[in-house]
C-alpha cells in the first residue's frame, strides 16, 4: 500500500478481495429468496401482473414490480467510479482490484459493478437511485431510477443564466426530444427501471436562489438568478420575452403603471419587448416584481412539464414520471407545488434532515396531490479531518448518525403514502477532490464501512415490509 493511504484516519482491517471490510450480512426477513421476486416485490402482497414498474393504492400506496408483487424502495445515490479514481485513492483500488484503475478499463468496471452490488446488499437496499451514471452499468438487474437533465439549473450546481433555457423556444423541443431519444428509448422496456426523475431541486424562486451558508446544503452559495428573471432580459426575438411581455398586457392596464413597479421610463410594452437586460438577474429590494415573477414562473413551468412529458411519452409509454425533485428545504409556493404535481406520477421532494422537521410540509403536499411520497435524496453525515464539510444533516458521532437513520426510516415507511428513500451516499469524497462541501458517504475511500451504519441500515433492510405494511410495532436498535 503507498504512502498516500496515510490519510484514512483508521488503521486498515484484514479485507476480502473487493476490498470490503467485512463479511455481507445474511438475506433475512423479507429479503429471503423464498418471499421477494427478481426484483426484491414482496411475493405476499400480489396484484396484477404487468411488464413494467407501475403504482398500486390498497392498504397502503404500493410501487408494483412487473411481476405484480408489492414494493418499497430503499435506494442508494451516488456509486460511481470516480470516488475511487481519486489521487489519495485510485493506487489503492488499481491493486485491489489487480488492475489499472481507469474507468474504461473492462476488468476495472466488472469490479467496481460487483462491489456496488454487494454494497447494496450489505445495507440492506433493493435499489439505485437517480443519482448516478445509468450507462456505465450497462444493463441492469437490480431496480433503478433514471435522471433526465431537460433543464440543468439546480441549486447544488449553482446555476447562472444561460441554465435557464428558454422553454418556449423550439431549440427547447429539439433539446428534449433528443434526450429523450438518447436515454429514454433504450430503456423503454426496461424491466428494471422504475421511472424517470428530472432536475434535482430545481432553482425556482427568489428564496431557492438566494445565498446561503453551510447548512444544511454542505457548503456556501451565492445568490443566484431565476427563470423569470433571466426569460424577461431576453431580445425581442426570442419566444420567452414575448411569453413575458404578453404576460405583463395582462395584468397591468398600461405601460405607466408597470414603470412605477419596476423604476423603468418605456413608452410602451412594445418598448419592453425589444429591451435587452433591463432588469438585474437577481433580487431588487426596490422593485416589487414578486408577483409577476410567480405568474410567469407557474407559466413557464406548465410549457416546460409538457414539453418534457411529451417527449417522455414519446419514445417510452410504460415508465412512471417522478417530475422534478423538489427542494424541501426552501420548499415552492402550493400552487406551484400543485403544477409540478399535477405532471408527475408522485411527489418526489429533497429534504436534509429529520422526520419532525418535514412532516407537516410532506403532509399537506401529500393531502394537496392525492398522490404517494418518495425521498428522492438525503443523508445524514458525520465530519472528520478529511471531511470537513460534508453534506447533509452533520450528525456528532456515527452512532448518532445511525440513530438518526433509523429514527427516519423507520417513521418514513410507516406512512401508507411513502414509497422510497434514496440515500445520498456510497463512498466519502475527501476534501482533497471536493474542496467546498464533500459528498458524505457509508465508507471511507479505502472501503471502511462507517460502522455501525452498515449494521443500522441492513437492521431496516431486513424489515423493510414489516415497517411499510404496520403490522407490529418496531421496536429500533439504539447504537
Amino acid at each position: 500500500m503507498k504512502k498516500q493511504n496515510i490519510y484514512n484516519r483508521r488503521a486498515f482491517v484484514k479485507t476480502s478481495a473487493f476490498g470490503l471490510a467485512a463479511t455481507a450480512l445474511p438475506a433475512l426477513g423479507w429479503r429471503s429468496p423464498a418471499k421477494t421476486d427478481r426484483y426484491g416485490g414482496l411475493k405476499s402482497v400480489h396484484f396484477e401482473s404487468s411488464r413494467f414498474f407501475r403504482l398500486e393504492k390498497a392498504d397502503r400506496w404500493w410501487l408494483v414490480t412487473p411481476e405484480g408483487s408489492a414494493f418499497l424502495s430503499f435506494g442508494l445515490n451516488h456509486p460511481d467510479p470516480d470516488y475511487m479514481l481519486q489521487k489519495y485513492n485510485k493506487d489503492y483500488w488499481s491493486e485491489k482490484f489487480n488492475t489499472t484503475a481507469d474507468r474504461n478499463d473492462q476488468v476495472f468496471k466488472e469490479k467496481f459493478i460487483e462491489k456496488v452490488m454487494h454494497d447494496l446488499n450489505y445495507f440492506g437496499m433493493n435499489s439505485l437511485g437517480t443519482h448516478c451514471r445509468k450507462e456505465y452499468y450497462g444493463e441492469l438487474s437490480v431496480p433503478f431510477i433514471q435522471g433526465l437533465f431537460f433543464v440543468s439549473n439546480p441549486y447544488w450546481k449553482p446555476p447562472v443564466p444561460r441554465d435557464f433555457i428558454d422553454v418556449y423556444s423550439d431549440a427547447f423541443e429539439k433539446r428534449c426530444d433528443m434526450i429523450a431519444q438518447r436515454t429514454v428509448e433504450p430503456r423503454r422496456n426496461d424491466p428494471f427501471l422504475i421511472g424517470y426523475t428530472l432536475t434535482d431541486s430545481p432553482v425556482l424562486t427568489d428564496r431557492d436562489s438566494a445565498a446561503h451558508g453551510k447548512d444544511p446544503w454542505g457548503g456556501p452559495s451565492p445568490e443566484t438568478t431565476t427563470w423569470p428573471r433571466v426569460l424577461r432580459n431576453l431580445g425581442a426575438d426570442k419566444p420567452g420575452k414575448q411569453a413575458f411581455v404578453s404576460l405583463i398586457k395582462t395584468t397591468y392596464n398600461n405601460i405607466s403603471e408597470f414603470n412605477l413597479v419596476y423604476h423603468t421610463e418605456f413608452t410602451s410594452f412594445d418598448d419592453l419587448l425589444q429591451a435587452e437586460n433591463w432588469s438585474s438577474f437577481t433580487s431588487d429590494k426596490e422593485v416589487n416584481d414578486l408577483s409577476d415573477n410567480h405568474l410567469f414562473l407557474l407559466d413557464i413551468l406548465k410549457r416546460y412539464y409538457t414539453v418534457a412529458y411529451q417527449a417522455i411519452r414519446r419514445y417510452d409509454p410504460n415508465h412512471l414520471i417522478f417530475g422534478d425533485i423538489i427542494n424541501a428545504q426552501t420548499p415552492p409556493p402550493d400552487d406551484v407545488v400543485a403544477l409540478m404535481t399535477g405532471f408527475s406520477d408522485l411527489v418526489a421532494f429533497q429534504f436534509y434532515g429529520d422526520y419532525d422537521e418535514q412532516q407537516a410540509l410532506i403532509d399537506r403536499w401529500a393531502d394537496m396531490s392525492g398522490k404517494p411520497l418518495f425521498h428522492a435524496d438525503s443523508s445524514f453525515s458525520v465530519p472528520y479531518r478529511e471531511m470537513p464539510n460534508p453534506i447533509g444533516a452533520v450528525c456528532p458521532d456515527t452512532q448518532t448518525r445511525a440513530n438518526r437513520f433509523l429514527e427516519y426510516a423507520v417513521r418514513a415507511f410507516s406512512r401508507p403514502d411513502f414509497l422510497g428513500w434514496n440515500w445520498c451516499g456510497w463512498m466519502d469524497s475527501w476534501e482533497q477532490w471536493r474542496k467546498e462541501r464533500q459528498h458524505t458517504g457509508l465508507q471511507d475511500p479505502f472501503g471502511n464501512y462507517h460502522s455501525p451504519m452498515p449494521e443500522a441500515m441492513s437492521w431496516f433492510g431486513e424489515r423493510l415490509y414489516e415497517v411499510g405494511r404496520g403490522k407490529k410495532v418496531i421496536k429500533t436498535p439504539v447504537y
